[in-house]
């Protein structure tokens, strides 16, 4: 048998042939020999020229290790209940996995299943379910042990596992007012906890608190030891080498070869993010100031935020009037979007008044009326409050 893990899959949707193609990429930065129809594809445009059916079949047979990625399609081509006519390739792997389990009598060393969705245990057929089912998207855990596995069976040694260790989180006390969703979700981010890796903070309208929250994030992540790349794009004057620029100035020692090959080449700074062991933090303010500009918003979103599938140390904050259109995008399963509004609740003004302002109520200001008339805009909240108390 070859010594390489096939992954069997179905075709089903781009994103899930993306997600397929994610994983084969975690286990090649592993140093893992890896087969799959996409890899293959790469290398030969053309196809197998002895066809589809055989390579699918070979790969099923031969193959030291077998990967099935678990999903609706696949299962549906295993219990032989997909339409006719669809799935052929996943059907004929299926039979061959099938045949050589019953003549196995089950003793299986070689064939495991992924599932990379939130497929329920019971769409697993029966005769599957004694086996161990990882989840390699839903920590860094499951993902070593699925390496480990997959080590194991091709008898590999001193593989260099993809993940990333991600800092505890820390006592900090943010300086903001409220923002019950979306401090936790920094905190979750950089503790490596939220499998969405991209925050988009979009307020509509300028006083919202963007960058109050982004300061706070940037500091956040200081306390933690993570470094940190802000890029302002106010007034729309970077272009694409000026963000490689600064991603230069404050990440040279993290990125060596993109570095030292002149910080302006897009393969080289995505490889050294592929190989980060540790997280990092990119930051992009005022967005909205280059989303007109397709230069530099293709290469945010078809080249960096794409690289987040692969460069599992990178986590990226987006804050704007304005924001990426995520809902299309390949990477929108990995983006998390949180709207800012006002905040007119006056029991999450409190605190924060009593903090900065602890005069306030000795001056007999009444907090209710500040709130009606900013309209819970933080930086109006914020600049009647200073004036009350100056005054």
């Amino acid at each position: 048998m070859s010594q390489h893990v096939f992954i069997s899959y179905r075709h089903e949707t781009l994103e899930h042939a993306r997600a397929v193609r994610r994983l084969g990429e975690l286990l090649r930065q592993a140093k893992i020999p890896v087969v799959l129809d996409q890899f293959y594809l790469d290398e030969h445009p053309g196809g197998p020229d002895f066809g589809w059916a055989k390579w699918c079949i070979d790969c099923a047979k031969e193959s030291h290790c077998v990967l099935i990625i678990g999903s609706e399609g696949w299962f549906g081509a295993y219990d032989k209940i997909a339409a006719p006519g669809v799935g052929l390739g996943a059907a004929a792997e299926a039979d061959v996995i099938r045949q050589w389990l019953f003549e196995q009598k089950n003793d299986n060393t070689r064939i495991r299943i992924a599932i990379l969705d939130n497929i329920v245990p019971q769409k697993v057929p029966l005769e599957l379910r004694g086996w161990q089912l990882f989840r390699p998207f839903d920590n860094d855990d499951q993902l070593n042990q699925l390496i480990r596995w997959v080590a194991d069976c091709l008898d590999l040694t001193n593989l260099e596992p993809p993940t990333v260790s991600w800092p505890k989180s820390a006592d900090y006390r943010p300086n903001l007012a409220d923002r019950i969703n979306e401090w936790p979700a920094v905190v979750d981010l950089l503790a490596g906890r939220s499998r969405e890796r991209i925050l988009l903070f979009e307020g509509p309208v300028s006083g919202l608190g963007k960058s109050a929250l982004v300061r706070e994030a940037k500091e956040y992540a200081k306390t933690l030891d993570i470094p940190v790349v802000h890029v302002d794009l106010k007034g729309g004057g970077l272009d694409v080498a000026g963000i490689m620029g600064q991603f230069d100035l404050d990440l040279a020692q993290h990125l060596r070869n993109f570095s030292q090959e002149g910080a302006n080449k897009t393969h080289l700074l995505r490889k050294d993010l592929r190989a980060l062991r540790h997280p990092i933090l990119v930051i992009l303010d005022s967005y909205e100031d280059v989303a007109r500009n397709r230069a530099v918003s293709d290469w945010l979103n078809l080249q960096l935020f794409t690289e987040v599938e692969t460069a599992l140390g990178l986590a990226v904050i987006v804050a704007g009037q304005e924001v990426p259109d995520y809902k299309s995008a390949g990477w929108r399963n990995l983006a998390r979007h949180l709207a800012l509004k006002p905040i007119t609740e006056i029991e999450h003004w409190e605190p924060w008044v009593d903090r900065h302002y602890p005069d306030f109520r000795q001056k007999r200001a009444d907090l209710s009326t500040v709130l009606m008339y900013a309209r819970g805009i933080p930086l109006v909240v914020s600049n009647v409050c200073e004036v009350i108390s100056k005054s």
